[in-house]
Parts: structure tokens; C-alpha cells; sequence
């Protein structure tokens, strides 16, 4: 390997450090000029989850855990979304019965419900993040915002990617939710999603 394609190669690298860098510094500018809701500021929003209020967000507990039903396929043959028409597949409830603790295996796709219900006030959303020390663990949460006046009962999807068993506890801290003012908006979300009337009165999704 001559001098010159090794100065190419370390001068790649150092373009690629300094594309990480910028977009690194972008990201906390970004979340420094959207005024992510602090501690006391959530503490007052969210009473119902005082207790659970970190620095910058709120810890989210999981209630419930739920799996694809593979035994069981959708009436109309097919899952997703057409024409704003929603299909989800039928979950069933990871019993509790007999353990002390959630088992997510590997290469299995997970819905985890929050433990108790949410309101988002007018003018705010929330992103959701997953606790590092899941995130290290292997899993993987799904993408979702939490739109202004949402009330409800949060159902996030999570993946276990990695190739080992998941060992979660009952009411364990899981995601946490990061509130931010939005940009003069007022719009109440009023989706199929809101106060819970997505799901039965098992908890199970529906249409």
C-alpha cells in the first residue's frame, strides 16, 4: 500500500468523524431550540407520573406485554393500513401466570403497554426513546410520536433483534418520553387511537 492511498483513507475517515460531529451537534442544537420540558415543568404536566420524572423526560412503565397471535389470522386475510382502513393482526397477552418477570426471545416482535394512561397537553408531543439498557440488550423500539391532546393508553412495538432471551420485569422501567412544545400549534389529535378505542375490553387491538 503506497503513502498516497493511505493519506486518501485516513483523510476519509476524518470526513466521516466530522459528518458524525456536525450531525451530532445539529441533533442537541436542535433539542436545545425546541425546549425540551424539563423536570419540574413535567412534574406539573404529568402528575399522574411524578414519580417517574427524570431530568429531561418521563420514565414510562410497562403494564402489559403482547405477542403476534400466529395461530390466529385476520378475518379479512391480511394485516396493515388501506385507505385509512387499519387491520393489525390479532395479538395474544404474554401470560404472567407462574413467573416473576417478562422473557422477550430472540427475532420476536412485541407490543409493551404502558401502565397506565397518558395525556398530552395541547401544544406539546412526545418522542419516545428506549432505555439504554435494553437498547444494549439487543431490543429495538419502534418509531412513534405522541400527538398533542393525545389521551390514552400507549402500545409501543418492540423487537428483540439480538440472538439471546430478553429478561424484563413486571411494571419495569422501559421508554422514556421526551415532551416538546410544538410550533405554535393547537390541533387536538383526534385519530382512531384516542382514548383507547382502538382496543377491546381485553385490552386486545381491533379495527
Amino acid at each position: 500500500m503506497n503513502l498516497e492511498k493511505i493519506l486518501v483513507e485516513i483523510l476519509s475517515d476524518l470526513t466521516d468523524t466530522m459528518t458524525n460531529l456536525v450531525e451530532s451537534v445539529q441533533t442537541i442544537a436542535h433539542l436545545k431550540a425546541s425546549g425540551v420540558v424539563g423536570h419540574n415543568n413535567l412534574v406539573e404536566m404529568f402528575p399522574t407520573f411524578k414519580d417517574d420524572v427524570a431530568e429531561n423526560g418521563i420514565d414510562l412503565r410497562i403494564g402489559e406485554l403482547y405477542i403476534i397471535n400466529k395461530k390466529e389470522s385476520n378475518t379479512n386475510g391480511w394485516v396493515g393500513c388501506v385507505d385509512d382502513e387499519k387491520l393489525p393482526p390479532s395479538y395474544a397477552e404474554v401470560s404472567k401466570e407462574g413467573k416473576d418477570h417478562y422473557v422477550l426471545e430472540p427475532k420476536n416482535f412485541y407490543f409493551a403497554k404502558i401502565d397506565r394512561p397518558i395525556h398530552i397537553p395541547k401544544g406539546y408531543i412526545q418522542q419516545y426513546y428506549l432505555r439504554s439498557t435494553f437498547s444494549r440488550c439487543g431490543l429495538i423500539l419502534t418509531d412513534a410520536i405522541g400527538d398533542s391532546d393525545f389521551n390514552g393508553t400507549l402500545m409501543l412495538g418492540i423487537y428483540n433483534s439480538g440472538p439471546v432471551p430478553v429478561h424484563m420485569g413486571f411494571n419495569e422501567r422501559i421508554i422514556q418520553a421526551v415532551t416538546i412544545p410544538t410550533d405554535g400549534s393547537e390541533t387536538s389529535y383526534s385519530g382512531s387511537y384516542q382514548n383507547d378505542k382502538i382496543y377491546d375490553e381485553k385490552g386486545n387491538l381491533g379495527k
